[in-house]
């Protein structure tokens, strides 16, 4: 007869030799590495479920002669942790089971119709279903870590009332207003009072699509009554068995005026440009004109004196031109487009 291999220690809490024996000769058939503990009473097993041995499962009956039901199970469970337990009993209430599965005890198993192999479909399944919620918890810990420690601000709403149900520390930061002030919000409290209306509307759009990802730029008023520009990204998502909306905002405050800042100076820049392309060029055209003229042999030398005027008349223009050139550059204020 196959035997399954995994290692198990079983806390075995059983006031009756007789099914004690039966147990254990259940556990021995179908188990090839097992520990069993037997203790015959609450206060018996107390020392176990204190220490640091290693229990995967705890098999329990029922009644015992300190501690029997819903009182023994509670107790049970102070100590337990995360460890699977499973009720042996010999009664068939029907109630009474479900009560105590209520509480969140693996398996109901009654005793007359135990049998090796649904002793053990019950503890493989008990640890399996251990692994798979101990992974879920992992994976909505995991959630909860890139929710709470991100730092953009990020907040679920409910989609029919547009409350806010959970807003990270960053939100919480950004906006100025506490936790339980946030939960006492909606999502307009943070629009400015003559944008609600273009907020239902885009609501309206998004959610009845089930839109998600960059939703676009608008703008958010905060607590302090500072109104700033935000990137809004959103998805919906399942948080308390239930469909609402996460949303991810990011200030482009900052941004948006360097942009302006540069779309500005830009224009100045190409003003600049202009004039060094038409305005420096009349000045230039003239003395280079009057170079040409010196050059010729025909030159005659009484025009000398007009020239030379002429050429101190372009040269302060030039300087003039330059000097404004000079005096507009400064006005750019380059070096703060360089901190951005």
């Amino acid at each position: 007869m196959h035997k399954d291999s995994l290692p198990l220690s079983i806390l075995l809490i059983e006031d009756n030799p007789g099914d004690f024996l039966l147990l254990e000769d259940h556990l021995l058939e179908k188990f090839d590495a097992i520990h069993i503990f037997h203790k015959d009473s609450f206060n018996a097993a107390l020392p176990t479920l204190e220490s640091e041995k290693k229990i995967n499962i705890i098999l329990l009956d029922l009644v015992l002669p300190d501690f029997q039901g819903e009182d023994l199970v509670k107790k049970i469970q102070q100590y337990s942790g995360d460890t699977p337990i499973i009720i042996l009993t010999g009664y068939t209430d029907i109630v009474l089971a479900r009560r105590i599965l209520s509480l969140g005890v693996s398996d109901f198993l009654i005793k007359d119709e135990i049998t090796p192999e649904i002793l053990y479909k019950a503890i493989i399944y008990s640890l399996e279903r251990k692994n798979y919620i101990s992974g879920l918890n992992k994976t909505k810990k995991t959630y909860q870590d890139l929710f709470n420690l991100s730092p953009q601000p990020m907040w679920l709403y409910d989609i029919s009332s547009l409350a806010f149900l959970d807003v990270n520390q960053a939100a919480i930061t950004k906006y100025g207003y506490a936790l339980e002030e946030f939960k006492n919000m909606t999502i307009r409290d943070i629009r400015p009072f003559d944008e609600i209306d273009s907020l239902s509307h885009s609501l309206a759009q998004r959610i009845s699509k089930d839109a998600y990802g960059f939703a676009g730029v608008f703008v958010h008023r905060l607590k302090s009554g500072k109104h700033i520009n935000v990137e809004i990204y959103s998805s919906n998502i399942e948080y308390n068995d239930k469909i609402v909306r996460l949303v991810l905002a990011n200030d482009v405050t900052d941004k948006l005026e360097h942009i302006k800042q540069i779309e500005a100076q830009n224009v100045k820049l190409k003003d600049i440009a202009w004039t060094q392309s038409h305005v420096v060029r009349a000045p230039l055209s003239r003395i280079l004109g009057i170079i040409n003229l010196i050059e010729l042999e025909s030159f005659n030398s009484e025009d000398l004196p007009y020239l030379m005027e002429q050429l101190k008349l372009s040269g302060n223009e030039m300087d003039g031109i330059v000097r404004n050139i000079v005096n507009e550059t400064k006005l750019l204020n380059l070096n703060g487009l360089g901190n951005g």
